[in-house]
């Protein structure tokens, strides 16, 4: 990218209109007695106010379909603080397309709005005309998912030669933050030139905005104020994967905030109010996160900052820039789109902070050396340096490496600790890492303990993880580290950590490529607090209603449900029918269920199992995935029950199910578990043959006492992978869960759903949703798994239901996740599919999925093992 420029006259001529735009709306603080209320709940309470000060247009405002009588120049939206005591504005929304929002906290005195964001497109059709934002014309509200659902808006408006329109979604608000989704479209109405100048400084072509405001710091501006700024810093993490960060004292105006350029390499921008003084008050900090970044990186950050001794004038701007060739030039008809996070908090975005995720003890964090060093194996041709970065919020240790080509090769960072550490009193490693999205290699991760004069290593591999690109945790109990020469780990003396990318077969890139961490901590688990009780999640019949009415439309001819609809193989995941089966059923969409059953029969192979997935849209239903999982299978077999038990008549639903069943049955070793050792699978299996009638009883109890025996750590209080596998997954903590409620030990079923929430819990790469991971890593936000939890019903139920109803689409579809990323032994992606939605609906049903027949609650005599 070419250094940017110092700006000319012009363009300081077009930033003085920011200035021009944004005075006042600085001063223009809502006032309720000018706005008339247009809609009122327990929750919510919004309005719309003719004029404003600072704006000279007005925008048509309809409401659930109704016009309302008088356009407006702002729409005020507020909502119940989280103790119930106050109603606090949380977000404006001005025809000038500029947007203020603020989190829901009523603290004395209240918190007061600061910068701004202004949607976009903004851009430069020339060196000296810029058209800085867009007009509103039209704005239509829709609260049908109110109130604990989210406020749904459409507006419409004009950017001189683009039409854009903007699909809207504000979640109910947490006191700790407000966010608004932008789906944001725009339409060129004639052919339109971008200034190559401009698109060279990076701000030809402007995605979406903040405009902020910066005198100083501790001094006194205009009208007799101190603390003059809204904001005093801006950071994003560029395509070098290391943190840039303008403070506004350290610049000298008129000036670009950040020189040289570089593109994005995470998803967000910020713009910082790290201390809490302002004229105005402590007002937020604001972050624009992209739902994800252009693979080729073509979105730069930009901004400047002009000389003011005022406090009215908004002297900060701050932009993401598009710098695809496609932005450069339109011609009438072209159409392009962008969807984004607005978020506002009190303190800046450290969302693992933000979460409760910094608990227990770090020991090693490099602001103030370290003993750290690159190691490698002689014998192989691998090169590394280690150095310190500017990591998300402070100093990172990086490793810069080259693996060649060789399978096994190896680079590592390694810390030593002379004294060695104590970390008797934990059971959890955990540290921020941060990978490389072009370096596809896996991860190696160990701490060292030495007994008399051997040192012995204890360490965890996960395979073809290193190219998830952002800043995020790693979570390792101590018990899942694997010894290498022998032993049993001694967490009171350990002399070194360390962390390594190695080549690990044709998967693997080997190459170039690089590694940061920062962060190292440990924290016990088996002492954190258990709830009292399940939790019973909010409920929202329209989120619900539109969830099947989704998994509806992706039913074929065949009977079968396209899993992912954005997938371009046709393929119906058997688990995933399953879960369909059990929605169509118990809302007595009987032609759906019907339907359905039918295919599973004819798909279901002579011996009573079915393959893992089937090609939806071919009449005799050959497999895709043409292997047999116990836990799909097993699925299919209780969703079956399900549906007979509900009300079901198909005729070949019981065989169906009774064979399927069988097949089970016969996957039971002499000792009572399954002939493979797999806990999720094996707990998926008990739910079948629990529903499957009294003739599988005796494998029930069977697999009841090897689930408890076998797989039930009770010293930990959550079921491991396996046998002798430690590696956290949450499946088995939620599905273990409701089958430990069933049987009696609902203690231990919150246990386990605590442990899930103590280790895989997380947030998506740009703060503004969070939930949990399907296994540890954790890797990225895995939306089904959070369904899985709520429909449990584990601790915080209504926070996690709160961010999945925030990523349902209007037409009730629900994304797998927030992030694509595969690795590791996850898969997430931001594609739309059966099972995501499936979840979401038993979220808002927790009478479902899981019942148990009445025999389950008969008391328990557990066999002997040997």
């Amino acid at each position: 990218m070419p250094t940017l420029c110092r700006l000319s006259s012009a363009v300081v001529l077009g930033l003085m209109a920011i200035v021009l735009l944004g005075l006042l709306l600085t001063w223009a603080e809502p006032s309720v007695t000018s706005c008339s209320p247009i809609y009122q709940d327990a929750a919510w309470a919004i309005s719309t106010c003719p004029n404003d000060p600072g704006v000279t247009n007005t925008m048509a405002v309809w409401l659930d379909g109704i016009e309302q009588p008088e356009p407006a120049a702002r729409l005020e939206i507020a909502h119940v603080t989280e103790d119930g005591t106050s109603r606090p504005t949380v977000a404006v929304l001005y025809a000038s397309g500029f947007v203020r929002l603020k989190q829901n906290a009523g603290p004395s005195p209240p918190i007061p709005f600061g910068s701004s964001f202004i949607l976009g497109p903004a851009y430069w059709p020339d060196v000296a005309t810029y058209h800085h934002n867009p007009q509103l014309t039209h704005l239509a509200l829709d609260t049908a998912g109110l109130p604990t659902g989210p406020l749904r808006m459409q507006a419409w408006g004009i950017n001189h030669d683009f039409d854009v329109a903007y699909d809207l979604t504000l979640p109910p608000p947490h006191d700790r933050q407000t966010r608004l989704h932008v789906v944001q479209t725009y339409t060129a109405t004639a052919n339109v030139t971008v200034d190559p100048a401009r698109h060279a400084e990076a701000q030809g072509f402007k995605l979406a905005q903040i405009s902020s405001m910066f005198v100083n710091e501790g001094g006194s501006c205009n009208g007799g104020h101190a603390g003059c700024h809204d904001s005093n810093a801006a950071r994003y993490i560029g395509n070098d994967l290391v943190r840039h960060q303008a403070t506004f004292t350290d610049l000298t105006p008129s000036t670009s905030l950040f020189s040289p350029t570089l593109p994005l390499g995470s998803t967000w921008l910020d713009a910082l109010h790290t201390d809490d003084e302002s004229w105005q008050g402590n007002t937020p900090n604001e972050r624009i996160a992209l739902d994800a970044l252009p693979d080729d990186h073509t979105i730069t950050p930009q901004g400047w900052i002009s000389a003011s001794t005022n406090p009215n004038d908004d002297n900060v701007s701050l932009w993401l820039h598009d710098d695809s060739a496609a932005s450069q030039s339109w011609t009438t008809g072209q159409s392009d789109q962008v969807s984004y996070w607005l978020l506002v908090q009190d303190d800046p975005p450290e969302p693992w902070a933000d979460l409760g995720l910094r608990t227990g003890r770090t020991f090693l964090d490099f602001e103030n050396g370290c003993d750290c060093f690159f190691a490698h194996d002689p014998r192989q041709t691998v090169t590394g340096t280690v150095e310190t970065i500017l990591g998300y919020t402070d100093t990172a240790l990086q490793l810069s490496y080259d693996l060649n080509i060789a399978n096994g090769n190896w680079a590592q960072i390694r810390c030593d600790f002379d004294p060695p550490l104590d970390l008797s009193a934990y059971d959890h490693l955990r540290f921020d890492w941060c990978g490389d999205p072009d370096a596809a290699n896996s991860l190696e991760v160990g701490l060292i303990d030495q007994v008399t004069t051997t040192q012995r290593i204890f360490a965890r591999g996960y395979h073809h993880a290193t190219h998830r690109g952002w800043w995020g945790q790693l979570v390792v109990p101590f018990n899942f580290l694997s010894p290498w020469h022998g032993g049993t780990f001694d967490p009171g003396r350990v002399v070194a950590f360390f962390v390594s990318v190695v080549k690990d077969g044709a998967e693997d890139a080997g190459s170039v490529g690089s590694l940061a961490i920062d962060n190292l901590n440990v924290y016990n688990v088996v002492s954190r607090t258990v709830p009292s009780d399940l939790a019973t999640a909010i409920t929202n019949t329209v989120a619900l209603t539109k969830a099947v009415q989704w998994l509806a439309t992706q039913q074929q001819p065949t009977g079968l449900l396209k899993s992912w609809a954005e997938e371009s193989v046709c393929t119906a995941h058997t688990y995933d029918q399953a879960l369909a089966l059990i929605v169509f059923s118990r809302e007595g969409m009987w032609t759906q269920a019907d339907a359905l059953v039918g295919a599973l029969a004819q798909a279901q192979n002579t011996d009573g199992s079915w393959f893992k997935s089937y090609k939806y849209d071919d009449l005799s239903l050959p497999c895709v995935h043409c292997h047999k999982w116990e836990g799909d299978i097993a699925w299919a077999v209780y969703a079956l029950s399900r549906y007979l038990a509900l009300g079901g008549s198909h005729a070949q639903a019981r065989t169906a199910m009774e064979e399927g069943a069988a097949w089970l049955a016969a996957r039971l070793a002499p000792e009572g578990c399954l002939v493979i050792d797999h806990t999720e699978g094996t707990i998926d299996a008990w739910w079948a043959l629990q529903s499957a009638g009294s003739d599988y009883r005796d494998g029930a109890d069977q697999l009841r006492d090897c689930l408890l025996s076998y797989y039930w750590d009770d010293v930990m209080g959550r079921f491991k992978g396996g046998r002798d596998w430690q590696q956290p997954y949450l499946d088995n903590q939620t599905w273990g869960a409701a089958f430990l409620r069933v049987i009696g030990r609902g203690e231990d079923a919150r246990r386990a759903l605590s442990y899930a929430c103590q280790v895989l819990r997380l947030p998506a790469q740009g703060g503004q949703l969070f939930g949990f991971d399907g296994q540890g890593g954790p890797w990225s936000v895995w939306n089904e798994g959070s369904g899985q939890y709520v429909a449990v019903g584990g601790d915080k139920a209504d926070d996690f239901l709160l961010e999945l109803l925030a990523q349902q689409e209007r037409d009730g579809a629900m994304p797998g996740s927030p992030d694509d990323f595969g690795g590791g032994g996850v898969w997430t992606t931001r594609w739309h599919g059966v099972a995501p939605t499936a979840w979401l609906y038993f979220a808002l049903c927790p009478d479902e999925p899981f019942h148990a027949t009445t025999w389950v609650w008969l008391p328990l005599v557990l066999r002997s093992h040997p």
